[in-house]
Parts: C-alpha cells; sequence; structure tokens
C-alpha cells in the first residue's frame, strides 16, 4: 500500500520538475544577465517590434510587473485587515458565514472575469484608461479573497486565553488589537502578504485588458499611465512563433518571472515555517 501511494504521488513531484526543466531548457539560448539589467546587447534582430528587448532587457518589464504587484498590494491590504479585523469582533454567526462564504466565491472567479470588468469600469466608464492604477485595482481586487482568508486564519490561530485576560484587565478593542492580536498575528499575515505577491505576479489576463502595453513604454510618467510587464511580454512574444529568437527571448522571460515567483513563495513557506516554531 505505501508503494502504491508513492507511485500515484509520483507524477505531482515529477511533472513540476520536468516542466522547470523543459522551459529553463528553452530558455537557455537567451538566458544571459544582459538580457534582464539595462544595458545595450546584441541581439539578433527580431524587427520594430522587439527593438526594445534589445536595448534595455528585461528590467522595465521587471519594474512594472512588481511596481503593480506593490500597488495592488497596499490597496488590499488594509482592506484585508479590516475584513479579518470586523470578522473576529463584530460579526454574528451568521454573518461569519456569509463572509467566508463570499469570500470563497470572489476566489473562485476566473481572473481573465475581473479583467473584463475592470475593462468595461474603470478603462471606459471612469475613462481611466490603459493604466497602472487600473491594472492595480484590478489585481486588488483579485487578491483581497487571500489576504481577507489569510488574515482571519492568522487572528483565529491566536489562543483564546490571550484576548480574554486582555480583556480582563479592561483594554480596549483598539487595544487588545495592537497589543495582543497583531504582535501574535503579524507572521500568519506577512506570510499571506508574500503569498499574495506571488499570486499577483502570475496573473495575466487582468493587467492585459487594463494596464499593459507591448512596446512604446518604458516608465509610466504617472498612475494613469500604461505600463510594460514580464506577463503580457511573454504573451506578446508568444505569438511570434516563427521568430526562434523571439520565442527563446519568451522563454527566458518565463524564467526570470518564476523566479520573482519563486522567491516570495519560499519566502512565505519559511516565514510559516518559523511561525509554526514559535
Amino acid at each position: 500500500m505505501k508503494m502504491m501511494l508513492i507511485l500515484l504521488a509520483l507524477p505531482a513531484f515529477i511533472l513540476p520538475f520536468s516542466c522547470l526543466i523543459y522551459i529553463i531548457v528553452q530558455a537557455w539560448p537567451a538566458l544571459s544577465w544582459a538580457l534582464i539589467l539595462p544595458t545595450d546587447v546584441t541581439i539578433p534582430p527580431l524587427g520594430d517590434a522587439f527593438s526594445g528587448v534589445a536595448s534595455s532587457g528585461l528590467w522595465n518589464q521587471i519594474g512594472g510587473s512588481l511596481l503593480m504587484m506593490f500597488l495592488a498590494c497596499l490597496l488590499a491590504t488594509p482592506i484585508a485587515l479590516s475584513i479579518a479585523l470586523f470578522h473576529s469582533l463584530w460579526a454574528t454567526v451568521y454573518q461569519k458565514r456569509i463572509l467566508l462564504s463570499l469570500l470563497q466565491v470572489l476566489q473562485g472567479i476566473p481572473p481573465i472575469v475581473y479583467g473584463l470588468c475592470g475593462l468595461i469600469l474603470l478603462v471606459h466608464y471612469l475613462n481611466w484608461g490603459i493604466s497602472l492604477a487600473a491594472g492595480g485595482v484590478i489585481l486588488a481586487v483579485v487578491i483581497l479573497p487571500l489576504l481577507s482568508m489569510n488574515a482571519i486564519h492568522a487572528l483565529e490561530r491566536i489562543p483564546i486565553e490571550h484576548t480574554e485576560s486582555a480583556k480582563a484587565l479592561g483594554l480596549s478593542h483598539g487595544a487588545v488589537i495592537g497589543r495582543v492580536w497583531l504582535p501574535a498575528a503579524w507572521p500568519g499575515m506577512l506570510t499571506g502578504l508574500l503569498l499574495a505577491m506571488a499570486r499577483s505576479l502570475s496573473e495575466t489576463a487582468p493587467i492585459l485588458f487594463t494596464a499593459t502595453v507591448f512596446s512604446g513604454i518604458t516608465w509610466p510618467d504617472s498612475i494613469f499611465s500604461p505600463v510594460t510587464s514580464l506577463q503580457t511580454h511573454i504573451f506578446y512574444l508568444a505569438q511570434e512563433g516563427s521568430n526562434a529568437q523571439s520565442v527563446h527571448i519568451a522563454w527566458a522571460s518565463a524564467v526570470v518571472l518564476l523566479g520573482l515567483i519563486l522567491c516570495f513563495s519560499l519566502s512565505a513557506h519559511f516565514l510559516r515555517r518559523y511561525e509554526g516554531s514559535v
């Protein structure tokens, strides 16, 4: 039985590793520090649409992805914390059930639906245009359920004795939150924030409709200017299947994006282990 379970679980380890090896092999001809850093490099001609790759590497795309990620987390984190505090302090049992059900529904909505809603509401109706602001708001909505549920679970893991002792000493709700809950729950909340960062870096459809363009943009002049990102950069390059060099650059961009996501995911993993040992 043990061997059977191992054989059944083996594909879960082999397939992701095989995919990673395949991506690195495909990206190897284009992988170099010169492709990533903002420096002049010599790359075979890719046509007018890909001339920016040769002059600035992937630096602008990396910066645009990180900028949208930080904006989304900046918008979503206070709302998620407020939802978690309402759930823990004031919500009734019925309200808690409704709130958790709503968060689960929001988490299950496909990201492309959020992108279409952002295109209609933010880009056209509010006239924000294709912009950093529109992409940041949509990504914030995408990661909000993840952040909220993680914050709720982090507060629920605090021993009830700590809260009861603080209330018995006459501490107000604000003092309980600031002196008892947040010092105890911050590792779990930070873990959720790192996972939300990784999630926002992995989304393409929402920002494809609301925030990004492929060429002509190096750095946004304001939050209402478009940006370029690694996600959509890979998407556009992959469409040039007839150009072998552009496909290799797409694979190399995918390796860079996977590296960024892996950094945040591993940080969350080690922080969760630290939280469990405390």
